[in-house]
């Protein structure tokens, strides 16, 4: 199965400890490689880790859930986000699309509900993921051939330029 990396971020230890051994992350694909009680930690783990994945209230100190949002879609452009709340403000949730967040759940979670943004989320990474093993292989190519590339463009050129 493959593994996915994971950050959590809440800044009510209860909800950090029950997201993080709550739910069996690993049957999931999911590995968690940090958790974080503030948007600030959250993004020091993010620079460290580069996870796949943030989970995180929106609701946080030193940084809140949307700035840090809007950070991560800026620089770690491959970190899906998904933001939850206690507050159900229409607001929020479209700060969250502007700052580039993949899902927006309400406080408490269903457990359905989460599975089904894992699903889609695992789907999305899986795309850019090879997305950017196809970018890779070509540009291989490209590195490979480009001396033959080159003869090729010069040989046509000077055959042009005898005629």
């Amino acid at each position: 199965m493959i593994n996915f990396s994971i950050i959590l971020a809440d800044d009510e230890q209860q909800i950090l400890f029950g997201m993080k051994n709550g739910i069996d992350w690993e049957s999931l694909g999911f590995s968690v490689v940090g958790t974080a009680q503030n948007g600030k930690e959250a993004l020091e783990l993010i620079e460290e880790y580069h996870p796949d994945l943030l989970i995180s209230d929106i609701k946080m100190p030193f940084m809140d859930g949307l700035e840090l949002s809007k950070i991560i879609h800026d620089n770690y452009i491959n970190t899906k986000i998904i933001l939850f709340s206690g507050w159900d403000d229409f607001e929020y949730a479209r700060r969250g699309i502007k700052a580039g967040v993949f899902d927006y759940l309400l406080k408490p979670i269903q457990e359905e509900e989460l599975n089904n943004a894992l699903e889609r989320a695992t789907e999305q990474i899986l795309k850019a993921r090879g997305q950017k093993e196809k970018q890779s292989r070509f540009l291989y190519e490209i590195q490979k051939n480009k001396v033959a590339l080159r003869d090729i463009y010069l040989n046509h050129i000077l055959s042009q330029n005898q005629n």
